[in-house]
């Protein structure tokens, strides 16, 4: 079929869900007319109209000093790691426009070839690059500055990982005159049917797939073809800001990117470099007390007849394929002895839960198959009504969750970064505009979903304490969302949990289940007597929990029959109370909601916007089709109050901006933003750490913002110092004195070692 020439392209279709998607049908429509007129080229063939490689040094300073005639560039490194302590600068590019630009090595050096390089660090090359930064008066644009940005800050900088002097000179100088084309794109493009924020993918358009797959080890690129790829790189930037700086400034972004993104961005640098430390020999404790757990887990899960049942089959199943391949020889069936059950296997698992339990499927994977994780085995486990199919099932469950801890956060942190003060350091990655709703996301490993209040986090937790000398410690909204929302919403019913003082728990529970409480009166006293764990109701206080958190994401009375196991009826009936119960915030979300249907977008915390291209399109209720429900259910969620995680941001990023003018610039460092904590390490030095509870929680009381200002509803947050892990919290009331600070810890100290 070498006569045919193919064109890839998409249905028009997709329009409806993602506009976005014009761009690459165009490209698709574009290329077939004039591969048909014999006009074809192939995308980002000739984009390069000049290009400067210099080789020697010379070559370099007198190309570098040209570069001062330009107010913008481009800027783009090659490394040889994503671990920024091992990368190195390969290769370096400038680009002062969308085809012209130059690039040059750096710590790439020949190896026996000139098909390899190694790296070499090149001081004089390093020296003359970090010369130019501090002398260039203009403005650089990086696309993803949270890598590029921190491994120059590392290797230009930081004489020793543990620089601190060095790390903020080079990231306030770094990070003074800058933009981030990934920033830039998401505040552009922030839609509910997702974003691609890739320099690749943005600039495919312009450039086409100039590397087909992310270069993984640059030493296996001939150094011509590796500057070259550089350079594209700095060219596509300057494309990708051309193309969207001005739609996020159309859409009013601009006030957004400049006072909070690049500003969380500059402290997520810092935070990168910085790490969190852990102990190395506790990390390999819990790895051991982990594996003890999933033994224990794979052990019940053995010596179960289910299992022992489908062992069988999987045996017999396995002898069968093998002698029908077979003329004469036959195999016994003992020969099949090592093929077992294995619990990590997907297709195991969903022969088991589906086939032989008949359970329902009421969870897919991405790839619309039947799930079988953690999260769906507990639903799961409300569903099954034998006593010891149930029992296998929470064995299932609490294998899936070891296990997770062990491949993920055990694994990476395992993968740490041992310094001189000999403390292993985790270096995750935060990115800011990961979500639609502004809140960060993070990765390698993702500290969002480490588990919360349960024995497992606790054993995470064990494995982060700092270094002699130092404190870890933490500040932590006081229920951020449920306060957040309250005010947001003005319900009154919501906002009386905190003017009247009821148990928000207790509330919801009456409301659920008040005909099964013939004692209890509608008073806040009486309400709140069910908190008491002896209360003979405090089990439906508990059974409160999960309906609420599903209905307040936008879940219905199905959420509640398919994660809960409820019968119709009663999950019916407690969607009915709580609608009545919440009827104000409810309504309130629907006028959101029909609101993003007329404009198609919605404005969340501090201005940021989130396109609703379904929304924009769809008439809600009665006939709405699946997918405009599902981008309302997201809307709704971030405009609820998950949005407003970025008041996390905030706080840090103007705390940290009072750090660095303080004397305590170097004794107070942010390691970590997760959910709704601040997280640093300080020096243990009671002036430090007065310092920061009197300055951090003022930031985290901040409530200037119009919609969530009230005179009794307040932000709040408490100091919690970690001592000697994350795992035990001493927490540092509002407005202590010093002595106080030290009496409150000796006394915890104390308690700590009687135990």
């Amino acid at each position: 079929y070498e006569h045919m020439q193919v064109v890839y392209g998409i249905s028009h279709q997709i329009l409806i869900f993602n506009p976005e998607m014009k761009n690459q049908l165009k490209l698709s429509v574009d290329t077939l007319a004039s591969a048909y007129k014999g006009t074809y080229t192939p995308l980002g063939q000739g984009i390069i109209h000049s290009a400067t490689y210099p080789e020697t040094l010379r070559e370099l300073q007198e190309a570098l000093d040209s570069l001062h005639q330009y107010p913008r560039l481009t800027a783009d490194i090659e490394a040889f790691s994503l671990r920024f302590w091992e990368a190195g600068i390969a290769t370096c590019a400038f680009a002062w426009d969308e085809h012209n630009g130059m690039a040059f090595a750096c710590d790439y050096s020949y190896a026996d070839d000139e098909d390899h390089g190694v790296f070499i660090p090149d001081r004089e090359v390093r020296q003359m690059l970090k010369q130019f930064l501090l002398d260039y008066k203009g403005t650089l644009i990086w696309h993803n500055s949270g890598y590029d940005v921190k491994v120059i800050i590392y290797t230009l900088w930081m004489e020793h990982p543990q620089d601190w002097k060095g790390l903020q000179e080079g990231l306030h100088h770094m990070c003074k005159n800058w933009h981030d084309t990934m920033i830039i794109a998401y505040l552009a493009t922030n839609t509910t049917a997702g974003n691609v924020l890739g320099l690749k993918p943005l600039a495919h358009e312009f450039a086409g797939n100039w590397a087909v797959e992310e270069i993984k080890d640059v030493g296996k690129i001939p150094l011509r073809k590796l500057r070259e790829y550089n350079l594209i790189d700095a060219l596509s930037t300057f494309y990708v800001f051309n193309k969207y700086y001005n739609i996020m400034v159309e859409d009013n972004q601009k006030d957004f990117y400049y006072s909070m993104a690049l500003p969380s961005q500059k402290v997520l640098i810092q935070i990168e470099l910085t790490g969190m430390p852990m102990s190395f020999q506790k990390i390999q404790e819990v790895e051991t007390t982990l594996q003890t757990m999933k033994d224990k887990a794979c052990a019940v899960i053995e010596s179960h007849q289910l299992i022992k049942d489908i062992n069988f089959t999987l045996q017999n199943d396995a002898m069968e394929a093998a002698n029908a391949k077979l003329k004469t020889k036959q195999h016994p069936l003992s020969k099949f002895a090592d093929v077992v059950f294995n619990p990590g296997s997907p297709k195991n698992m969903q022969k088991l839960l589906y086939s032989v339990m008949q359970l329902p499927v009421i969870d897919y994977t991405d790839t619309k198959q039947p799930a079988v994780g953690a999260d769906t085995l507990e639903k799961l486990v409300h569903h099954c009504t034998d006593v010891t199919h149930k029992e296998l099932l929470k064995s299932f469950v609490d294998y899936a969750k070891v296990e997770k801890i062990l491949s993920t956060f055990i694994a990476a942190m395992k993968r740490g970064f041992v310094k001189a003060d000999g403390v292993m350091y985790l270096h995750g990655s935060f990115m800011f505009g990961g979500t639609v709703s502004g809140r960060l996301s993070s990765k390698e490993p993702n500290l969002q979903n480490i588990p919360s209040n349960s024995s497992l986090a606790k054993l995470i937790k064990m494995c982060f304490m700092p270094a002699m000398g130092w404190l870890f410690c933490g500040a932590d909204f006081s229920s951020l969302e449920d306060k957040i929302n309250s005010l947001l919403t003005k319900d009154p019913n919501k906002i009386k949990v905190y003017t009247d003082h009821y148990d928000g728990h207790a509330l919801r529970a009456y409301a659920y289940f008040g005909d099964q409480m013939p004692d209890i009166q509608n008073t806040v006293e009486s309400i709140n007597s069910i908190s008491d764990k002896k209360h003979p109701h405090y089990h439906l206080r508990q059974d409160s929990k999960s309906p609420t958190f599903a209905l307040t994401y936008q879940g219905t009375w199905r959420t509640m029959v398919k994660n809960l196991g409820w019968p119709e009826d009663k999950a019916k009936k407690v969607e009915a109370n709580y609608n009545t119960l919440y009827q104000v915030s409810i309504q309130w979300v629907k006028d959101k909601i029909q609101g993003a249907c007329e404009k198609g977008y919605a404005e969340v915390a501090f201005g940021l916007r989130i396109r609703t291209p379904l929304l924009g399109q769809s008439v809600l209720g009665g006939g709405a089709i699946r997918e405009a429900e599902a981008e309302a259910r997201t809307l709704g969620n971030a405009i609820s109050g998950q949005s407003y995680g970025l008041l996390n941001n905030r706080a840090i990023n103007a705390f940290m901006a009072k750090v660095w003018d303080s004397p305590f610039k170097y004794d107070i460092l942010p390691v970590a933003l997760i959910h709704d904590a601040i997280y640093l390490m300080v020096k243990d030095d009671v002036e430090v750490v007065a310092y920061v509870n009197e300055h951090l929680i003022k930031e985290m009381e901040w409530q200037e913002l119009p919609e969530i200002q009230h005179d009794q509803v307040k932000l709040s947050a408490e100091i919690d110092l970690f001592w000697p892990s994350w795992a035990n919290p001493i927490t540092i009331p509002n407005g202590l004195s010093k002595q106080q600070i030290i009496a409150l810890c000796t006394e915890a100290k104390r308690k700590y070692e009687e135990k």
